[in-house]
């Protein structure tokens, strides 16, 4: 059963119930959202001419998959023979549940050991090395990577492409974006209301 870490620091083990709101609301970013976003990747990968692109920033593959593991996600480029695939280190059922269970967007596999990176690429489609975000990882990181894929060919930068996704807002986004809003003036409202010199931070959290 897999595994994860409670507040305290011991393991527990994993549940969905965990990952879901009051009176079981879920918190999960919606199918179609997923869907949308890694439409958007591949049609720009596409119009910028790079075949895939393999996002591992942790920031980006939340935005992308709605999982927050450790893995990877390979966009094929709109009219490529590339499969998108979501690469998860740990939990496969963790990372199921998060982009959606059964209507999860793509494929959800474990992550291929680096030596066996091109062999899983080639599998999936790809003939030459997929773009990352060379603006969000460390050079010796990038070097790395470049070097394992080094038989499919020089790897391209996707940052600012992935950059410019992000900043046009769907629907959704400005809805949860209002509501983080309401949330936080709520608390701020409250912190005015009841804070003051001599109280602690679990009397103004429980006003």
């Amino acid at each position: 059963m897999p595994l994860c870490l409670c507040c305290s620091g011991e393991l527990m083990a994993w549940d969905a119930e965990r990952l879901t709101g009051p009176d079981g609301e879920d918190w999960r970013v919606p199918v179609t959202e997923l869907e949308e976003r890694r439409s958007r990747l591949s049609s720009a990968l596409a119009e910028t001419g790079f075949e895939s692109a393999l996002i591992d920033d942790p920031v980006e593959l939340y935005w992308l998959t709605g999982g927050r593991q450790n893995g990877m996600i390979l966009i094929g480029a709109e009219g490529s023979d590339v499969e998108n695939t979501h690469w998860v280190r740990k939990s496969l059922r963790r990372a199921k549940f998060e982009s959606g269970g059964d209507d999860a967007p793509d494929p959800i596999t474990a992550q291929p050991r680096m030596r066996q990176m091109t062999d899983a690429l080639h599998s999936l489609g790809a003939t030459s090395a997929p773009a990352m975000l060379a603006g969000k990882m460390p050079h010796d990181r990038w070097q790395y990577f470049s070097r394992r894929m080094s038989a499919l060919g020089e790897m391209q930068d996707a940052t600012y492409l992935m950059y410019g996704l992000r900043e046009t807002k769907s629907a959704w986004e400005i809805e949860m974006l209002r509501e983080s809003g309401r949330i936080n003036r709520e608390m701020f409202e409250a912190v005015r209301e009841f804070g003051g010199e001599g109280r602690s931070e679990l009397e103004m959290a429980a006003a």
